[in-house]
């Protein structure tokens, strides 16, 4: 086990990760047995299963650098949870609105900077590049779920709105500006705040 005189600048980050990617995992999967997508629950389950690694490396690295992890309360976990398990909340509404990714981009390009700078520990870095690597892919793996849940969304109105004799339809929502973490589940979202604080005081 590695030791350190002081705590690193990035520990909090490494803590902030791993929390948040757990409770991914927990949401996520819940919403792939809520779901009667299975194409949708493919790619729920796939990243599910990378959020729960993410998380207990994450955790791991902190004991390797002889720190524990601090766990923090979330008042709202049990609510979310709810909401992503009950198959009579549609897969529209957990989808929610778009978002802005600009505070995760600024993150990733941030990390990517201080990873060529040298500013984490070799161990460290490789996780930051891995972990970077692999939620990139699941934020393009779950935005083209999401756009496929979309469609159907809007296939299935323009059948009904056809099916009495409307001539209008309505114009499909658009994903183009999804977020990378707004693709999660609610608690990826908390993931997403904890980055974009953690990438202002980067600076």
């Amino acid at each position: 086990m590695e030791t350190h005189a002081e705590k690193p600048e990035y520990l909090g980050l490494l803590n902030a990760i791993s929390l948040a990617e757990s409770d991914a995992d927990v949401y996520l999967e819940a919403w792939a047995n809520a779901t009667t997508d299975e194409d949708l629950a493919c790619v729920l389950r796939l990243v599910a299963a990378r959020e729960k690694s993410h998380g207990e490396v994450f955790c791991r690295r902190i004991a390797e650098m002889g720190f524990e992890l601090r766990p923090k309360a979330d008042p709202g976990a049990a609510a979310r949870l709810a909401k992503y398990a009950n198959p009579k909340v549609s897969d529209l509404e957990k989808i929610g609105p778009e978002r802005d990714d600009s505070g995760t981009r600024k993150f990733f390009a941030d990390t990517d900077r201080k990873i060529a700078e040298g500013y984490f520990d070799p161990m460290t870095c490789n996780l930051m590049q891995w972990y970077i690597a692999e939620e990139k892919d699941s934020g393009r793996r779950l935005r083209a779920a999401y756009d496929c849940v979309r469609e159907k969304s809007h296939d299935g109105k323009k059948a009904r709105l056809n099916g009495n004799g409307a001539s209008h339809t309505a114009e499909a929502p658009t994903a183009d500006a999804e977020a990378i973490m707004a693709c999660m589940t609610a608690g990826f979202s908390r993931l997403e705040k904890s980055l974009e604080k953690l990438a202002k005081a980067m600076k």
